[in-house]
């Protein structure tokens, strides 16, 4: 007889790449805070995830960091481009070395702990901190890692 068991968070995590496993931690780093607010799990978005993932890679391909993208558009702008339906988008940017001593975050050499360090660095940022308990529904989260090892991180939040 066979016993099947839904696998633990844990266990889907490690069949994932690296950069889905920091995505997924950002993802319920940011519901937890959230729900320490007696707030709502922001759903995990798919559409919100392709959004977030080209602008980390963009920030990194074309050497910039900023909300306002290489071609001048806006976090809703690309959303346009890509026929996303929105009615209010907001965005955190985020970038963390993957490195053994990294100025209050330690060693970030692992999915939880680069991924800790970019969640506390907006939970300790006011604007970014409201975007986290914002009135939104949805989350995207992009993850890309330059040649040097850094990690650029977008949380893309949205409500339909």
């Amino acid at each position: 007889m066979w016993c099947t068991k839904e696998p633990s968070e844990d266990q889907l995590i490690a069949s994932k790449d690296l950069n889905e496993q920091i995505a997924i931690k950002i993802l319920n780093k940011t519901n937890r805070i959230r729900a320490s607010q007696g707030l709502e799990e922001l759903l995990q978005d798919d559409e919100m995830d392709v959004l977030a993932s080209l602008h980390s890679g963009n920030m990194i391909t074309y050497d910039f960091f900023d909300h306002v993208d290489h071609e001048g558009k806006s976090p809703s702008e690309r959303a346009d481009d890509l026929d996303f339906v929105w009615s209010s988008i907001a965005e955190n940017i985020g970038y963390v070395p993957w490195f053994e001593n990294v100025s209050g975050c330690g060693d970030t050499r692992s999915a939880e702990a680069i991924a800790e360090c970019v969640v506390e660095g907006w939970r300790n940022s006011p604007g970014h901190y409201v975007n986290m308990i914002g009135d939104y529904d949805e989350l995207g989260v992009g993850v890309a890692f330059s040649q040097d090892s850094t990690a650029y991180f977008t949380q893309v939040f949205r409500i339909r």
